[in-house]
């Protein structure tokens, strides 16, 4: 990375602002740009800059990070990126359908943009203190080429291959995620239910076999019903849509992420979609309570 050339990051959400303040931490200029103006707030006083739009970021930036929602946000930017005269490199961390982000590659490859698929597994907490893993996919000049800015966002790093297989092992890893976090919530409710402290359940649970890395991440928030944002639960039930997109596409059955899909919405009902992904653990109370009820 060129210390004197400033990095774009488009998409300022929760991902997008920990992946800045990483940036500006290690001494690299910013220079970023969100639809949403409001979201640029938190980066103001840390020494970010901010562009009218995403073309201006591009002209202006060697290596552009692209954090927004979805695939249909990339597919809106990338024709403005494309248009700068100097075709910075662009570094997409949006979880995506694998078919969707070939598509993007290809659109990408065609306008000569160098292009790497880098979705992170982890909350925004886990990327802003580095301990989470960013999944690399693309040609190995274009990562060698990033290897230093890719250092700074994420440290821990796993080449997957060719582009589509991040968002393959994404999907997947995200399955294995979204279940445990599930089954956590419901552990917690049960304990809770037969009796059992729940801050005192959960420290044994953590020196369990059934130990996973999710009860260190969201079960005090959990317990306390601290559902303020990490990772957004409308993102964690728009992931498992597109989990169980896939899985019905290549005909595999996936009864529990089925079964976790129907928590989430129940919990977004209940929560709104700014929310945790730990609020699931609300709607598995909520069936409680009327459960209670009813006797």
């Amino acid at each position: 990375m060129d210390g004197g050339t400033p990095v774009g990051v488009i998409g300022l959400g929760l991902m997008g602002s920990a992946l800045s303040a990483r940036l500006i931490d290690a001494g690299a200029g910013v220079i970023g740009f969100d639809i949403d103006a409001a979201r640029t707030g938190a980066l103001s006083g840390i020494g970010a800059e901010f562009a009218d739009f995403a073309a201006d970021v591009a002209a202006r930036c060697g290596t552009v990070i692209i954090a927004v929602y979805d695939a249909a946000q990339i597919r809106a930017l990338l024709p403005d990126i494309a248009r700068a005269k100097a075709s910075p490199l662009v570094i997409c961390t949006t979880t995506c359908a694998p078919d969707e982000i070939t598509g993007i590659a290809e659109f990408a490859a065609r306008s000569r943009l160098a292009f790497i698929e880098a979705p992170i597994s982890g909350t925004s907490a886990e990327v802003r203190a580095g301990t989470a893993t960013a999944l690399v996919a693309g040609e190995a000049d274009v990562i060698a080429t990033a290897a230093a800015t890719l250092d700074i966002l994420c440290p821990l790093r796993v080449n997957v291959g060719a582009i589509g297989n991040a968002s393959r092992t994404k999907l997947a890893i995200n399955l294995i995620l979204q279940s445990n976090r599930a089954a956590l919530a419901e552990g917690l409710v049960f304990a809770e239910s037969l009796g059992l402290d729940g801050a005192a359940f959960l420290a044994a649970a953590r020196r369990s076999a059934a130990y996973s890395a999710v009860m260190d991440s969201k079960g005090e928030k959990m317990l306390a019903r601290d559902f303020s944002p990490q990772s957004h639960i409308a993102q964690t039930l728009k992931d498992a849509e597109l989990i169980l997109r896939e899985a019905e596409r290549h005909g595999v059955a996936l009864p529990m992420t089925a079964a976790q899909a129907g928590l989430l919405r129940a919990a977004i009902a209940l929560q709104g979609p700014g929310t945790d992904s730990a609020a699931v653990i609300e709607a598995i109370r909520a069936r409680r309570a009327d459960k209670e009820e009813r006797r």
